[in-house]
């Protein structure tokens, strides 16, 4: 009985208290929103991604991350992880060039199967510097990453 009240009140605490994300994993906007609204499944499907529904939504560690439809909510959740941008959504060329910050949603590539995110600046586009030598920036990008999620720090 005691462990049915257990369950119970974590239940409601939950509930009552969704989980938050990890702000240095993931590069979220306001509520918690991942991909800055945009569906991350749409990057996968055409030339531009789309601008998610708050109907279509579900969250994922804390994350909440929109979609233009019905299926690509549904695609979603049974494989996050293969739509779910690297290095947590956060620029991928600024990450190996030391720094974290916040991309634009619509400057992005897919290589591999795998979503990159860059920022894009009047005078420079993270994404034609992450394509001069990817595998490479890969390398840096992803050690950066790790020293930044565990510590906020960039080494």
């Amino acid at each position: 009985m005691k462990l049915l009240v257990v369950i119970i009140v974590l239940t409601i605490t939950q509930a009552a208290y969704p989980q938050q994300p990890d702000t240095l994993k993931y590069c979220v906007g306001d509520g918690n929103v991942g991909v800055g609204g945009h569906d991350p499944v749409s990057y996968f499907q055409g030339q531009k991604p789309l601008v998610g529904k708050e109907k279509f939504s579900t969250t994922f560690e804390g994350v909440t991350y929109r979609f233009d439809s019905d299926s690509n909510l549904k695609s979603f959740v049974s494989n996050p992880s293969k739509y779910l941008p690297q290095f947590g959504g956060w620029c991928s060329m600024t990450l190996a060039m030391g720094r974290a910050t916040t991309p634009k949603y619509d400057n992005f590539v897919v290589l591999k199967d795998k979503l990159y995110l860059f920022e894009r600046t009047v005078s420079v586009n993270g994404r034609e510097l992450w394509l001069k030598d990817p595998k490479a920036n890969e390398k840096i990008a992803s050690a950066n990453y790790t020293s930044y999620r565990t510590t906020g720090k960039i080494k």
